[in-house]
């Protein structure tokens, strides 16, 4: 805002006017500044390998802005989905454009005229603030465990730590347009524009702002922004027309919980509602139309990562005259307030469908722009995937059982499958229940590990992954030359072209969730 104030950038520029590399020209419209700021340029999500342990092994900006690029996969400004590449974007294009680093900028720009000495925008840290920094804790069997701490490689999202006193002085300089104890850091002009609204797709919705975004409650403005990283959890809420600003900052994972909940108690303890929102009169609208499987934008489609969307995704049910909305976290219940607009019964937060020209639903959106997912059907949606594979599971954990039975009780020699077709596909079977059962029992337990990058186990496992895909295109082959040379009898072939079934489906799923490519990678 500094830089457009000064006229050395403009908002609605093309942002490869900034950059000295390129970005695929995927869609007709091009990424703006604007759209970094709202996080709406249509990046994928990437989280895979994305820290490291040490500082040093920190890979330039622009060195990690080419090599890490996420793929596009919606035209930018059409919807939202949190974005740190899209940060650090924004990081790498105010050096271009000052001849500066970005620490170097904010340092001299921002935090020295505010006198924040106590904040932090450098990968290493000086010694003394090193030696005052808060340690993280994760909460593991039933105690607090110390945390090392972790370099995100897309600073400068993500790479400020700071302190409640020096965020008093940011905080002042926002709720008095830019200015703080004489110093004037935005004009005016600039300190109002970035308070109002720059994407606000729907009416009902919390609009995102400059580089904040809304979060209204009890008829008060609020804005803000959070943070997370590693166990680190912050929130800066504003209070402009009070004149009033809230800092709160955690460092384990459980107070992680309670950061979304402080803010919200302390408005509604010091500025109570009159009266309680009043019921929404009853509407009908026919519910089937919005039921099925939703998955949040901020997800990955290229990478190994779309493992993910088996996890994180949404199910949208109804109960008599109201909507289901299940996720990972628990239920909610929705009541239709207008067409495609919905109030959670017992929050204020408001939820709106999407539809596109056909007048199909395609997209929901709860509480901002930052809260949307896709509708997916098919083989798209995380339940139709699952009940695959719990069918390619269990075909290959009955193979198992069966062929160790036939090993035991020979059937008749006339009715025998020969007996590399045996071992192959006995082999297939005991790599595929082994490997699947090892991959879903990581990805239910900590998923922090995958930030530094894809573990030892589960590297091993996917190769083997890879290596069964190659048996089951085995499995295949030998199904159907028993078919063409009559081998064994009818119910022996029947059972192996089950199993090679399985086998289709396992090729399918390592094709799907970018598993072959990860063994070429």
């Amino acid at each position: 805002m500094q830089l457009n104030e000064q006229g050395v950038l403009n908002l609605e520029a093309d942002v490869g006017r900034y950059i000295d590399f390129d970005i695929p020209q995927t869609y007709e419209e091009p990424i703006r500044i604007w759209h970094l700021m709202t996080h709406t340029p249509g990046f994928e999500d990437k989280g895979l390998g994305m820290a490291v342990r040490n500082p040093s092994d920190m890979p330039p900006l622009r060195q990690y802005l080419i090599e890490e690029m996420p793929t596009r996969v919606r035209p930018p400004g059409e919807h939202a989905a949190y974005s740190n590449y899209a940060t650090a974007l924004a990081g790498f294009i105010i050096e271009q454009v000052s001849g500066q680093s970005w620490s170097d900028y904010v340092d001299e720009q921002i935090l020295l005229p505010l006198g924040m000495t106590s904040t932090n925008t450098h990968t290493e840290m000086s010694a003394e603030l090193l030696e005052r920094h808060a340690i993280g804790y994760r909460y593991r069997s039933g105690r607090f465990v110390r945390n090392d701490p972790e370099y995100m490689k897309d600073a400068p999202a993500g790479i400020m730590s700071t302190t409640a006193d020096d965020m008093t002085r940011f905080m002042l300089a926002h709720l008095n347009g830019g200015e703080y104890d004489g110093i004037t850091l935005l004009t005016e002009i600039s300190a109002q524009e970035m308070q109002t609204p720059l994407f606000d797709p729907h009416e009902s919705l919390s609009p995102l702002l400059h580089g904040f975004y809304r979060s209204d409650r009890n008829g008060q403005i609020v804005f803000g922004h959070g943070g997370d990283i590693s166990q680190f959890h912050s929130n800066l809420s504003l209070l402009p027309e009070c004149g009033l600003g809230i800092f709160v900052s955690f460092n384990s994972d459980p107070a992680g919980a309670a950061r979304s909940k402080l803010i919200a108690a302390f408005i509604d303890h010091f500025f109570p509602s009159d009266f309680l929102r009043a019921a929404p009169e009853a509407v009908s609208v026919d519910l089937a139309d919005y039921q099925g499987e939703y998955i949040p934008l901020r997800s990955n489609w290229s990478s190994i990562e779309r493992l993910g969307i088996l996890i994180n995704n949404l199910s949208v049910s109804s109960q008599e005259d109201e909507l289901l909305l299940k996720t990972s976290r628990g239920t909610s219940r929705w009541t239709a307030t207008s067409a495609d607009h919905f109030v959670d019964r017992y929050r204020d937060r408001y939820l709106v469908f999407e539809r596109d020209a056909s007048g199909a639903v395609t997209h929901l959106v709860i509480g901002s722009p930052l809260g949307s997912s896709k509708r997916v059907h098919g083989l798209d949606a995380p339940g139709n995937i699952k009940n695959l594979l719990v069918v390619m599971t269990g075909i290959a954990a009955f193979g198992i059982f069966g062929y160790a039975y036939r090993a035991i009780a020979r059937a008749p020699k006339a009715g025998r499958l020969p007996l590399a077709d045996v071992i192959v596909g006995w082999l297939f079977a005991i790599l595929l229940v082994g490997l699947y059962f090892h991959l879903g029992k990581m990805m239910t337990g900590d998923m922090d590990v995958f930030v530094l990058g894809m573990p030892k186990a589960a590297h091993i496992n996917l190769i083997l992954m890879n290596v069964n895909v190659l048996v089951g295109i085995a499995v295949i082959g030998l199904s159907v030359r028993q078919w063409v040379n009559g081998s064994g009898g009818i119910a022996a072939r029947s059972r192996y072209s089950i199993l090679a079934f399985a086998a289709l489906i396992s090729i399918w799923m390592a094709w799907y969730f970018n598993m072959m490519g990860y063994l070429l990678s």
